[in-house]
């Protein structure tokens, strides 16, 4: 079981369950001023795009662990059960059967919506998660902003199918709708957070892994350019996140939300201390530590959706 739990990424699963319930819960509804489920998406609606979603990201994870089989033998020795503990054929399997019944929850949803066609955004992603473990991941930056993209679809897909669910009901859009202002200030905030700290997480990833990456010819931005190059695109990241945070804080003190303020003063000082560590790193277990830092990061930014809530 525990070696189940680190081949489906377990804690990343748990971080997206989180995103996906806080969007709705804490940030959309409070927002719009309507409670969960009385409009919008219903339960059945919520379920099947959280589902959708998990099963997406768990079948990425097993085609990638399948596509990085050789590498990992150096960048993460023993840790890649592929071919080891779960054979190759099980994993291709497993990776089909999720994606094909995520991609028919997706159409449900986008059905119950009224706008079945949106279900081709699971089929896209499903696919783009495919390219990315067997093309992308070794071309220089593209790679890394196709995962930034993907990580800011937990909160998008939430208030995409949600807004589409209200627009079926005419009373409850036309109350909501002089909220959808903030709303979108508010999705573009977390979105702008979510692919930053996705971003530099995956560059640092990147130099942790340059070794195993240069000898199988996986052409990474470290790879192609070098550490120190890399490094001080990981500073602009950075000082692009501090950036979004300040504006970030200008917008929650302009609407009154003192405690989301406050709550972005410690988020400005984990950007501070990982673009310092970024910067005096030069070892592996240096970007080890640091992508551990840049997790607790992420989180930060999600238990701050919870004062949303309170502040309404």
């Amino acid at each position: 079981m525990k070696q189940f739990l680190k081949l489906i990424r377990w804690p990343n699963l748990v971080i997206i369950l989180m995103t996906m319930c806080f969007t709705l819960f804490f940030v959309v509804n409070p927002l719009l001023g309507l409670k969960a489920f009385d409009a919008g998406l219903t339960v059945t609606g919520f379920v099947l795009l959280v589902l959708a979603t998990l099963f997406i990201a768990v079948g990425g994870y097993l085609i990638n662990d399948f596509f990085d089989m050789d590498i990992d033998r150096i960048n993460k020795p023993g840790k890649n059960q592929v071919g080891r503990k779960y054979p190759v054929a099980y994993i291709q399997l497993s990776f089909w059967i999720l994606n094909i019944v995520a991609v028919i929850m997706g159409f449900i949803v986008a059905w119950m919506a009224g706008r079945p066609m949106y279900g081709l955004v699971f089929f896209f992603t499903a696919g783009l998660l495919w390219f990315y473990s067997e093309r992308y991941q070794c071309m220089p930056l593209v790679g890394n902003l196709v995962v930034a993209f993907l990580s800011t679809l937990s909160f998008a897909l939430v208030w995409l199918f949600d807004f589409f669910t209200l627009v079926n009901n005419p009373v409850a859009f036309a109350y909501a709708q002089t909220s959808f202002p903030i709303v979108n200030k508010m999705m573009l905030i977390y979105m702008g957070f979510a692919f930053v700290t996705s971003l530099i997480r995956e560059l640092v990833k990147d130099i942790e892994d340059v070794e195993g990456d240069q000898r199988y010819g996986c052409n990474t931005f470290p790879v192609r350019f070098g550490i120190k190059v890399t490094k001080i695109t990981g500073v602009i990241v950075l000082l692009a996140g501090l950036a979004l945070s300040a504006w970030a804080q200008m917008f929650f003190q302009t609407i009154g939300f003192n405690i989301l303020f406050f709550w972005f003063l410690a988020i400005d000082i984990e950007f501070i201390i990982v673009l310092v560590l970024l910067v005096k790193a030069g070892e592996k277990r240096h970007f080890s530590t640091l992508s551990v830092l840049i997790k607790i990061l992420m989180l930060t930014g999600i238990l701050s959706m919870i004062f949303v809530y309170f502040e309404v």
